[in-house]
């Protein structure tokens, strides 16, 4: 009998051990906040001061307001299947982008945020992927104490 109840002892501690924490997907709850891009396709976004950095704002009632490197963007944020993000009704300014590392910044990310993307959030990293590109955010408030590099 000892040996039943130590063999099944043993095996909860295992199982409950084995059971991973798995994160897949988010809520809409925690994507309510600004969101700065930082990575277009992997790589990295050098803005030079004193242009503003691209990102987004997402409120509590999922209404996106951004910017894209040239113009001011808004919309709808919608989140499905726990995995899913995009941003509908989306309507920007038409500012004219003299940069063109600016315009291809905006038009890659606005284009991208109003398909389905995947959508993973891990440690303070949102990863939208659509079909065609890879954006990456990080929380404002990161990116402020993150020191500029030259």
């Amino acid at each position: 009998m000892k040996k039943w109840l130590i063999a099944l002892s043993t095996a909860t501690l295992l199982l409950t051990g084995c059971e991973a924490e798995t994160n897949t997907g988010f809520s809409a709850k925690n994507i309510q906040q600004s969101w700065v891009l930082t990575k277009v396709d992997g790589k990295d976004i050098s803005i030079s001061e004193p242009r503003t950095v691209p990102g987004m704002a997402i409120d509590a009632n999922l209404k996106v307001s951004g910017f894209g490197g040239c113009n001011r963007f808004f919309g709808q944020a919608e989140v499905a299947d726990k995995n899913k993000f995009r941003v509908t009704n989306m309507g920007s300014t038409k500012m004219a982008c003299i940069q063109d590392d600016q315009a291809t910044v905006e038009s890659v990310m606005t284009q991208s945020l109003q398909v389905w993307n995947n959508a993973a959030l891990e440690n303070n990293i949102l990863t939208l992927t659509s079909e065609q590109h890879i954006l990456t955010f990080v929380p404002e408030a990161i990116a402020e104490d993150t020191p500029k590099q030259p």
